[in-house]
């Protein structure tokens, strides 16, 4: 078992912790890629910190070499609620985004809310406090803080614990409701597959569009 430390660079971390597995495995970069179902490439990037893979992939890659990742919070908590609000914010907003088209913005806002969903399902009851119990600061789009709090909503629904009360925050619902594809051809789809806790909150989104990638 290896613990995963929620900190600042998460590069550096995900690239000691592939590192540590391959040693432990004796595997190369090849063979673990051909296990795992990824690209050589995917194991290589990551290794020299070029790549900060999803709790999701790095899981999944370790338990292919035979082994677990166990999230273990560190004080500064990267992808606890207000850090993930932060984050949108600053991809939306910020000097994140600068430069890039919308598109590109929102799969990075986007990015930044799975990472946290992820985060939320593996970790402890304990940990779930941890990340969620202090209420994040409003993005400034009431799209994006709907969805926050519903992806939190939903993760402690799964948990069969109780979600902190900020989700229930008149300011966290949104109206009209918020396709997340923008193609028409997915929304009889999204409405068929979104969780109860996203329509909830005014948002249609399918279970497969918020897995890691």
């Amino acid at each position: 078992m290896i613990w995963y430390h929620i900190t600042v660079d998460g590069k550096a971390e995900a690239s000691a912790i592939l590192r540590q597995l391959r040693r432990d495995s004796g595997l190369t970069q090849r063979d673990l890629a051909a296990k795992a179902g990824v690209p050589q490439s995917t194991i290589a990037e990551i290794e020299v910190g070029q790549r900060e893979p999803s709790l999701t992939l790095l899981s999944g890659i370790a338990e292919s070499a035979g082994q677990s990742i166990t999230l273990r919070l560190a004080p500064l908590l990267r992808r606890s609620a207000v850090a993930t609000a932060n984050t949108i914010k600053d991809r939306l907003y910020g000097d994140a985004g600068e430069g890039l088209s919308l598109d590109i913005r929102e799969d990075g806002a986007l990015r930044a809310v799975i990472d946290l969903k992820d985060a939320l399902r593996r970790s402890s009851h304990e940990g779930f406090d941890a990340l969620t119990n202090q209420a994040p600061g409003l993005v400034g789009d009431t799209r994006w803080d709907a969805f926050l709090a519903a992806i939190v909503e939903d993760e402690a629904a799964r948990k069969a614990i109780s979600p902190p009360r900020w989700t229930n925050d008149l300011n966290r619902f949104n109206r009209p409701f918020w396709y997340l594809s923008k193609n028409p051809r997915f929304h009889t789809w999204e409405i068929a597959n979104s969780p109860g806790a996203l329509i909830r909150h005014g948002l249609f989104a399918a279970e497969d569009e918020l897995e890691s990638v």
